[in-house]
């Protein structure tokens, strides 16, 4: 009869199924909740994963904590520590045995902050203070920064050195503040209120709220509701650079940019300096390149303009021929003035022959005679000057003579063996004998160093 009905039961399923269809019904209703209890038979194994039970007055339940979950927990729990912890319930399906499967440890006194935390963030997101339209970009060139944070600790100066380091033109306005514990809030608040007075003043580009990292309870200042709308209202760009990497506040969410480090948002506002920097570097480069190419150019010109100079020697000759053609051409010139002159005395001297009167004669004489001295003086005059002419010509070749260049110290030096003129230290070897011509002698050397 048993066997009969167990054929017509058709709801009969395995340990497995049944196993199964439990761990789907957990895994569905229980995937992502909070549990709060006291820890006990803490167990860190070598793979890093922790096992331990959560207890309280009537129950325990078996918890896991795998190692890429726990890697990021600072403190470690260990047993008779009161946790709220975030998960979901898993079974497993050989033994039939749940276990709670922990994502996020938060020690007792942290859950309730975090709840609060958890409803400010979804209300203000459907209020749209985090929407991203909503927010104002920050200026790629900053001249004013007003920083709100504490005047006493490190933030301030890693921000300083920072952008004293990458734009030190970038100038920083302190704004002190508390910046956790009671009146931090209120504090935080008058701060923006100091900014807008200071961008009467000034016109400040960018206010940055920062602070170090810390406990969700040490910045818990920064989840305040009243900051977050302060902020929202805001018309100068905020960037919010509180905590470390991890940490997160309301403020972050509502901030036109956040920064996951102090350090890092000096380094995003001073982003377009380094690149400037950079430009000016490359360009620095680029015109060192230009110079020393044109520097180049102007050389080899410079050396093809020193080949096409004239030897000074075939300068004086043509000098000397031409100092000889003035010299001809000027005796020329007075040999044909004195044949003129005399041509015109010897007609007047026939003249007066065929005249012969005698006082007529005396007179002719005597102005012949007065003629001639004028003559003589006019001659002796245009001498003079062609003379003094033709020693300035001849000063003027003597200036131009290599032997006045020697006088002044210089010398002529060359090989003795191909007499070429030794105008590098390439042109000499040690051994070489070389002459030297100076003012009014010739000396010989022999060479035993170069330097």
């Amino acid at each position: 009869m048993s066997e009969f009905v167990q054929k017509k039961n058709s709801n009969i399923i395995s340990v497995t199924e049944l196993n199964t269809s439990a761990k789907k019904l957990l895994e569905r209703d229980f995937s992502s909740i909070w549990v709060t209890g006291e820890v006990s038979n803490f167990r860190s194994y070598d793979s890093g994963h922790w096992y331990f039970k959560v207890k309280d007055e009537n129950s325990e339940i078996q918890c896991v904590m795998f190692k890429y979950r726990n890697n990021t927990i600072n403190k470690r729990p260990v047993d008779g520590d009161n946790l709220i912890l975030k998960g979901s319930i898993s079974m497993y399906v050989a033994r039939g045995t749940y276990q709670f499967q922990v994502d996020q440890i938060e020690y007792a006194g942290e859950g309730v902050l975090l709840k609060n935390f958890e409803e400010l963030k979804n209300k203000l997101s459907k209020e749209g203070l985090f929407n991203s339209a909503h927010k104002k970009e920050i200026p790629r060139i900053v001249k004013n920064v007003a920083v709100i944070t504490s005047p006493n600790g490190a933030v301030i100066e890693d921000i300083k050195n920072v952008l004293s380091r990458r734009s030190p033109l970038i100038n920083v306005y302190l704004i002190p503040s508390l910046v956790q514990g009671e009146g931090s809030e209120i504090n935080l608040l008058r701060s923006l209120e100091k900014i807008l007075q200071l961008d009467k003043k000034t016109k400040i580009d960018v206010a940055i709220i920062a602070r170090g990292g810390g406990s969700l309870e040490d910045l818990w200042s920064f989840n305040s509701e009243k900051l977050a709308r302060k902020i929202f209202e805001f018309k100068i760009p905020v960037l919010s650079a509180i905590g470390h990497e991890t940490d997160f506040t309301i403020c972050d969410f509502v901030s036109d940019l956040r920064a996951p480090t102090p350090s890092s948002g000096a380094e995003i506002i001073s982003e377009f300096y380094v690149g400037i920097f950079e430009e000016l570097n490359s360009k620095k480069q680029l015109l060192k390149k230009e110079f020393l190419l044109k520097l180049s150019n102007l050389t080899n010109s410079l050396k093809l303009t020193s080949k096409s100079l004239v030897n000074p020697k075939t300068k004086l000759k043509e000098d000397f021929m031409k100092t000889d053609e003035m010299n001809n051409k000027l005796k020329y010139l007075l040999n044909s003035f004195i044949s003129e002159k005399q041509f015109l005395i010897d007609k007047e001297k026939l003249s007066l022959k065929r005249l012969n009167p005698s006082d007529y004669v005396k007179t002719l004489k005597n102005n012949n005679l007065s003629l001639e001295k004028n003559l003589k003086t006019f001659i002796k005059n245009i001498l003079n000057i062609k003379n003094e002419n033709f020693k300035g010509s001849i000063k003027e070749l003597e200036a131009l003579s290599p032997l006045q260049i020697l006088a002044r110290g210089y010398s002529i030096t060359k090989i003795k063996s191909s007499q070429k003129i030794i105008r590098d230290s390439k042109d000499i070897n040690i051994g070489d004998i070389i002459s030297s011509v100076v003012a009014n002698s010739k000396i010989e050397s022999k060479i035993t160093k170069i330097d």
